[in-house]
């Protein structure tokens, strides 16, 4: 028997009991038996629920995500960096993103963003950034393009025709073998986020208090 032929067992026995029967002989408890208080019984009605919500998530207990600010910088261990392969396929950033994303736990640890991804390219001369017709819009430099980053046309839901930045696989590869540094970016960036919501908190109360 396993983990979650017990947890089913147990739940048929607290239901059983909620219920004011004996889960061995299947009689009824005596009314003066402690399960039949109202108070008891409903404890086990809920527990037996919450055993239900476990055997539904085939025997894991359902962690709560933590707040952005309480959850760890994003970051990869070797085995999972390892992990990272790239699609037979040119890919939107979103979509490399993705890919990186399904290794880390968003419970407990921040995902990487697209936009950082794309700063730390235009950082480091992959990208540019143009404006079209008001807009920004990121498009490859000739470094970009020799790493696999190309554009592709395309259109929009509202049929216009639009052109956006697409990573081949040896492109995703790149991101991939540089992860470690664009981890650190980001890091770097949060930080700076934080130090100015921090300090536009400090003018706003100095503000308050004038």
């Amino acid at each position: 028997m396993n983990d979650l032929d017990v947890m089913i067992r147990a739940k048929q026995y607290i239901e059983s009991l909620a219920k004011g029967i004996d889960p061995i002989t299947g009689n009824e408890v005596s009314e003066n038996d402690v399960v039949n208080n109202v108070r008891i019984s409903r404890c086990l009605f809920y527990t037996a629920e919450v055993l239900q919500k476990v055997i539904d998530n085939h025997g894991e207990v359902q962690r709560e995500k933590l707040k952005r600010s309480e959850r760890a910088e994003f970051a990869l261990t070797d085995e999972q960096s390892a992990a990272l392969v790239p699609v037979n396929d040119s890919l939107f950033i979103s979509k490399v993103v993705n890919i990186i994303n399904e290794q880390i736990d968003e419970l407990t640890m921040k995902k990487l963003k697209a936009q950082t991804v794309n700063a730390w390219l235009m950082e480091h001369g992959l990208l540019t950034e143009v404006i079209i017709n008001g807009k920004p819009h990121k498009n490859p430099t000739s470094e970009g393009e020799a790493v696999g980053i190309s554009l592709h046309s395309y259109f929009s839901r509202e049929g216009l025709p639009i052109k956006g930045c697409v990573y081949s696989p040896e492109a995703q590869q790149f991101i991939f073998d540089n992860i470690d540094a664009i981890a650190a970016f980001a890091a770097e960036q949060n930080a700076k986020k934080a130090a100015e919501k921090a300090e536009m908190k400090m003018y706003e109360a100095y503000e308050n208090d004038e």
